[in-house]
Order: C-alpha cells, then structure tokens, then sequence
C-alpha cells in the first residue's frame, strides 16, 4: 500500500474495499522469515509504515504486545481496523501519517515493516528516521509481491487485458511491463548505503489463481485503475475486459504468473 506523501492523498480513493480483498495474499513465508530472523517471539512493538488494509500488520500482531499500523489514508486504515476486529486482534493502532511524521514521539519499536510502500516514500531519508526508532538489535523489513521469477512473456489473459487498460488508460503504463529500477534505485541499495546493517534478502514465487471477477477487483484496488479513475467509463471497461480476458481464456480461470514475494531485511547494530 502506498503512503502517498509524493502525490495527492486521494491517488487511492475508492480502492480500500479491492485492496483488502483482490491483491494477492502474502504467502506463509512472510511470517515464518520474520519471525525467525528477528527472533519474534511476542515482545516489543512493531511499526506497520504505509499499512494499507494492515495484510502485515495483521499477520504479525500475534509476535507483538504492541502494533502500530500508519497510513494517510484514513479508508485504508478503516478496512484494517474492520478486518481487525472481525479476527479479534486488538493490539493495532491505527494511525494517520507517513514517513514525513516519523518522530521520537511514537517511541521505539522492535521492526518497522514497510509492505508495498516503501517505493512512494523518500527513502534514504525515511530509513535514516527510522533507524533511530529502532531498539538496539531490532531492525527493519521492507517487503512485498512485484513481478514474476524469472520474468517471462505475458499470458494470453494478461495480453487481453494490457490492450483493454491501453485503451482506456493509454497515458498510464503499466507497472508490470517495467524493465524495472536501475541496481542503485531498488530498495536493497537504498538499504545497504543506510545506517542498518547485515542486509539480508529473501525471494520466492507462489501461484495465484485468478477468477475473471476477481482479476477485475485486483485491478479496481490500483490507483491508475481505480473505478474513480474511470469515471463514468466503468460499465463499458468492465464489459470490455471480461469479454477480452474470455476470449483469451474461456474457462474463465487464470493461471501461469506467478507473483514474486520479496523481503529485504536489515538491523541496527
């Protein structure tokens, strides 16, 4: 999830509702790798930057007393909070802000975990705040899901759709069909030439099965495709897109692209 700080605030309105629901879930992985690295074992607190609907810090609150989930986007953090309550965890704090409200103020934490955020944020001076947060020993974990491994050329499905989105969108480009950072942009280097230290970086892909239905709700929770983005377009994209993913795939279901999880995860000596 996005903390937005470089762009308008409302660049998510309207998708907290498909975010929860239609992007991808992180795979057990994510827990294990966390736990066993940082030696979670349910003390401390966890800082939850850019927490969207809360998929990690929700996952994690069990390994914490204390979690604090932060986010500008007060939908986001009413989805968390509902999806919270609903599975009787009740030891988040959701809280407004982002990296640019990072202060003493919010005392010490164990991790900071950043899940598809970190990239909307100033990074090296983000990581610099947040060093200073962290206790002794504990450390930070940017993680997330991006593009296959290895990458591969698109599914007929996902064809069909790039050509229905360039149509609609035809000013948007699509973050999937990136060539992706330069080495010294992607989030391991901002992380290495950072204060933390003994960066450690962990990858794998998970199979995901889409639906028509719910490859339209995964679109409907990105900011370039929201249905806010659309407009009054909405009806006719939708028609449009489920006609074009069936004739690529008639059995309606989606397979071949792999998601990749990814955790980049560094401590303060």
């Amino acid at each position: 999830m996005s903390e937005i700080e470089k762009y308008d605030l409302s660049i998510y309105e309207g998708t907290a509702w498909y975010y929860s629901r239609f992007r991808p879930k992180y795979p057990p992985s994510l827990v294990r790798i966390l736990q066993e690295h940082f030696r979670l074992d349910g003390t401390g607190r966890l800082l939850d930057l850019g927490c969207g609907p809360g998929p990690v810090a929700i996952a994690l609150a069990y390994l914490f007393e204390e979690v604090v989930a932060m986010d500008p986007d007060d939908e986001m953090r009413a989805e968390g909070a509902r999806i919270a309550r609903e599975r009787g965890i009740n030891n988040i704090e959701w809280r407004f802000g982002g990296s640019k409200d990072l202060s003493p103020a919010l005392g010490q934490f164990r991790l900071v975990t950043m899940g598809n955020s970190f990239h909307w944020m100033d990074r090296a001076p983000t990581l610099d705040a947040l060093y200073d947060l962290v206790t002794d020993g504990g450390g930070i974990a940017v993680v997330g899901e991006g593009a296959p491994i290895p990458p591969q050329p698109p599914t007929r499905w996902r064809a069909a759709i790039n050509t229905v989105l360039a149509r609609y969108l035809p000013e948007r480009r699509l973050a999937w069909e990136s060539p992706g950072p330069p080495s010294e942009e992607r989030h391991e280097a901002y992380i290495a030439r950072s204060r933390f230290r003994d960066l450690i970086s962990y990858e794998e892909s998970f199979d995901v099965e889409w639906t028509v239905d719910s490859m339209i709700g995964n679109l409907y929770s990105m900011s370039f495709c929201s249905r806010r983005v659309l407009g009054d377009r909405v009806d006719a994209f939708e028609r449009d897109l489920r006609a074009a993913i069936l004739a690529a795939e008639p059995s309606g279901i989606l397979k071949g692209e792999p998601p990749e999880f990814f955790a980049y995860m560094a401590w303060k000596r």
